[in-house]
């Protein structure tokens, strides 16, 4: 569970690390497509305790289930598919277009400018600080669903900052291209 947002965020992150005005939008998939690969893995003990996509979700999340928004949950759609498909991690790196991950990271910021002080729980139902059951799991310094937290942890106040909107300019591109 440790890299289920040190995946996401950490592979994807540390590729932009000086370099994004260089990347391709190849590079930026395949390394969103290794953050779903991260995620998706670290909700299997949640996929295989549950027998359909609805109590996948609600056992993740729990009682934030029933405001979640359409980032979040598409996020946990496409996670659940891959893991219902019993699809191999080389071939999420393979296949998988990045998008749900992008609009996800792109929710977060949103509300980050919006001057919401998010921990990244926002994107799948809760708010900064409500306790999610399946995150007692998980022995971390940050939580398997706070985004902020495991940005400032790999790159420091600031840097987190500047990398963040770096991934936002090209993540944006992205998107609109699929």
């Amino acid at each position: 569970m440790k890299n289920l947002l040190f995946g996401l965020i950490a592979t994807v992150l540390f590729a932009f690390n000086g370099n994004a005005q260089k990347l391709t939008q190849e590079d930026v998939r395949l390394q969103l497509a290794q953050g779903m690969s991260d995620f998706t893995s670290s909700l299997k003990p949640a996929f295989d305790k549950t027998s359909n996509v609805e109590d996948f979700k609600k056992t993740i999340t729990g009682r934030w289930y029933s405001k979640m928004p359409k980032e979040g949950n598409d996020l946990l759609n496409a996670s659940y598919k891959l893991l219902s498909n019993k699809t191999t991690q080389e071939e999420i790196l393979k296949s998988y277009n990045g998008k749900e991950m992008a609009v996800a990271a792109l929710y977060v910021d949103n509300l980050s400018k919006q001057g919401v002080k998010t921990d990244g729980s926002e994107l799948f139902g809760g708010s900064t600080g409500d306790f999610n059951p399946y995150s007692n799991t998980v022995t971390a310094k940050c939580r398997w669903y706070q985004l902020s937290c495991w940005i400032k942890e790999i790159f420091g106040e600031l840097g987190g900052e500047t990398i963040m909107h770096e991934i936002i300019v090209i993540l944006t591109t992205i998107i609109k291209n699929i």
